[in-house]
Order: structure tokens, then C-alpha cells, then sequence
């Protein structure tokens, strides 16, 4: 009889750790798990591929310089979701970095060229609901953008519209669809051999993916694919010297890393 008893009382106790374990987990699902997960911060690392040309004859003429291959670095970013006044108003901010050796080709001459690529990148939106679990995310985009490209540098900032889309696929899954498109804003070239300076504005572009697994209360693990392609304008005429063409840039990152929940 003891026993029995025993037996009932541990079967008891554990439906009910069961049931308390289940109903905390139900509770973050939907609305309220999506806006936690976008309170974050993460660090990840970078395999960065990177197709760079320049045409003298755009947008279809034969590309005069490329720049091609593979170069790693880092990236950590912060996110927040937050209600103040406006429903799950949305941040977020990062900072890359990569450095590395590209195949290098213009006419005849082929040989590597050190490369280092700095990213600046800030979000500013509102998280809307547009199903149990998926939220859609519109924002506007800014950001500052750096390439020393052998005795060369090129820079601009950007601005875009963007949407983010977010799925919670299962209780610990949740996969992210980045769409963006903007225009480059005061890209410049510093080439102080040959005296170029200006470039002109043009489209820019970015679509990515990221799928996160919770491994636990506020640590995931995730994955990345981000593409973005940009170009520049041909500058103006230097005497004596020409200028610098029209030119196109894409940057596929591929990443792994860890996000920290708060």
C-alpha cells in the first residue's frame, strides 16, 4: 500500500512538473517568443565571398578589372524588440569585419591583392503578426560600408527599405527571410597616385537567410547566407589621368555563430 501510494505520488509529481514545464513552454510561443528572440545579441564567424568588376562600356561591356575569391572575418550585432508607446518597435545594429587575398585581373596581369572590408549596419522598424507564428518586420535601413582594396579604398554609405520575416517552424526553430533595397549615398574612391575621388550613386541590394535553434533558455546556435550587391557610378574625368568606370560589387557572407538572449 505504501508503495502504491508512493508510486501515485511520484507519477503525480511528475505530470505536474510536466504540465508546469509544458504550460511555460506554451507561453512563449507566437507573438510573445518572437519579440523575446529579437532581444539578442550574437557573435559570429564569417566566410565571405567576394566578385568584384569594373566596365569601361556599362552596363554590358567586358569587365576591364576583377577581383574575385574568399576572404573570413567576424561579425557581432545587437537586436531589440520593445513596446514603448508603439507595439514591438525594432533595432538592430552590427559591425563586420574581413581581411584577406584576392585573385586580382586586369588585361594580361593576374596576382593577389590584399583586401580588408569594414560593415557598419543599423535597423530601425515595427514587428507586425501576420500569422500564429510569423511575424513581418518592415524597417528602414542605414549603413556605412569600407573596401581597402590594394593602394586603393572605396567607401559609401547606404540607405534601404527592407523587410525582415520571421517563423517560429517549431519550438526551438526559427528561420529568418531578409529583403532589403536601397541606393548608395557619397561613394568615393581615394586613389591619391592617380587623384580619383568621386563616384556616382547606384542601387544596392541584399537578401538573406538565418536559421536559429534554441539550445536553451537565452543561448542559440545559428547559420546565415546573406547576399548584397551594389555599384558604383563612373567618376569624373581627372586630366591627363581618365577616371573611374562604372563598376559592380557582391558580397555573399556565409555564417556561423552563437546568440545570447536577454
Amino acid at each position: 500500500m505504501t508503495c502504491r501510494s508512493s508510486g501515485r505520488r511520484a507519477v503525480y509529481a511528475a505530470l505536474s512538473g510536466f504540465m508546469l514545464v509544458a504550460g511555460a513552454q506554451a507561453r512563449i510561443h507566437g507573438e510573445s517568443a518572437l519579440a523575446a528572440y529579437n532581444n539578442n545579441a550574437s557573435l559570429a564567424f564569417i566566410h565571405s565571398h567576394v566578385g568584384y568588376g569594373e566596365r569601361n562600356s556599362p552596363p554590358n561591356g567586358v569587365y576591364a578589372d576583377t577581383d574575385s575569391g574568399f576572404v573570413e572575418g567576424g561579425r557581432f550585432a545587437v537586436s531589440g524588440m520593445r513596446t514603448a508607446g508603439v507595439r514591438n518597435v525594432y533595432f538592430h545594429a552590427s559591425y563586420s569585419q574581413t581581411d584577406g587575398t584576392l585573385n586580382y585581373v586586369s588585361g594580361s596581369y593576374v596576382g593577389p591583392q590584399n583586401t580588408q572590408m569594414t560593415d557598419i549596419g543599423l535597423r530601425l522598424g515595427q514587428g507586425f503578426m501576420v500569422a500564429n507564428r510569423m511575424m513581418l518586420i518592415p524597417y528602414i535601413g542605414y549603413g556605412f560600408h569600407h573596401w581597402a582594396r590594394g593602394y586603393e579604398g572605396y567607401r559609401n554609405q547606404y540607405a534601404a527599405f527592407g523587410f525582415l520575416w520571421q517563423v517560429e517552424l517549431f519550438r526551438r526553430l526559427v528561420t529568418s527571410l531578409n529583403l532589403a533595397y536601397g541606393r548608395t549615398i557619397h561613394p568615393s574612391i581615394s586613389a591619391p597616385a592617380y587623384g580619383l575621388q568621386g563616384l556616382g550613386p547606384k542601387p544596392w541590394r541584399r537578401a538573406g537567410v538565418d536559421v536559429d535553434y534554441l539550445i536553451g533558455r537565452h543561448e542559440a546556435v545559428f547559420v546565415s547566407a546573406t547576399y548584397t550587391e551594389f555599384q558604383y557610378g563612373a567618376g569624373p574625368v581627372v586630366p591627363s589621368v581618365g577616371n573611374e568606370p562604372f563598376s559592380q560589387t557582391e558580397v555573399t557572407n556565409y555564417a556561423i555563430g552563437a546568440r545570447f538572449l536577454f
